[in-house]
């Protein structure tokens, strides 16, 4: 089965509240039932492509080129809020439970309450624009095309850490509590360890770069440009 209503590239799905979210570079987000996988709305909002979306507090967040973050009510499907500041696009977003995070071409992260829609603080030193973004309960981790994964201590937003060491840009981040992984475009993926923020496994295999990762206890599953899975 195939979904097909959107009009151009889908960059973003998340499910929240037992349905289906697609975001897409037609500017939209459509819902969908899961099960009878009927399109059961289409909100409109963005004035560019929508890159990325997360879940938080019930709500539905979709980041866009367009600069701004906008919040979505999964019942009514209605924009509640639309959060701006980043002067560039919006390529990536996470969130914890009571915060949502934004990183821009702008080379900022900002950190947004989840409730209140207000900015709580703009996180300041990338050289280049922020591509991806993971949290767990006590770090935000941010990868940006400076070729470096910069941490941030939650709630207090400061930068304990940044992680050197890929030779181009960083695309793709997943963590755990114990460590974070992440993945480049120099095709290889790095392990670092919480406890002193050591890189203390490199993984070489693709041929290309390393696009999207996920973990599962110690397994790592990393996924490229070159067409290939690779489990470490």
């Amino acid at each position: 089965m195939t979904l097909r209503c959107h009009k151009d590239a889908v960059r973003a799905l998340i499910v929240c509240d037992g349905k289906l979210f697609s975001g897409s570079y037609d500017g939209t987000v459509r819902v969908w039932t899961i099960g009878s996988w009927q399109c059961v709305a289409t909100m409109h909002g963005h004035g560019g492509p929508v890159r990325v979306l997360t879940g938080c507090q019930g709500r539905v967040f979709s980041g866009s080129y367009d600069g701004t973050v906008r919040v979505w009510d999964t019942h009514t499907y209605k924009c509640l809020a639309v959060m701006k500041g980043h002067t560039s696009a919006v390529r990536a977003l996470t969130s914890t439970d009571s915060i949502v995070f934004s990183g821009s071409d702008d080379t900022t992260v900002r950190a947004w309450d989840a409730v209140s829609f207000t900015c709580l603080h703009v996180l300041e030193g990338h050289q280049d624009n922020v591509r991806v973004l993971d949290a767990t309960e006590d770090y935000l981790f941010s990868g940006s095309w400076d070729k470096t994964v910069r941490v941030w201590s939650i709630p207090s937003f400061a930068c304990v850490q940044i992680l050197e060491g890929h030779s181009e840009a960083v695309l793709a981040l997943t963590a755990e509590k114990d460590f974070v992984v992440s993945g480049s475009y120099d095709s290889t993926v790095r392990m670092w360890t919480t406890d002193n923020w050591r890189c203390i496994k490199r993984f070489e295999g693709h041929s290309d770069a390393v696009r999207v990762l996920a973990s599962s206890g110690m397994r790592i599953f990393s996924g490229s440009y070159d067409g290939g899975v690779g489990i470490f």
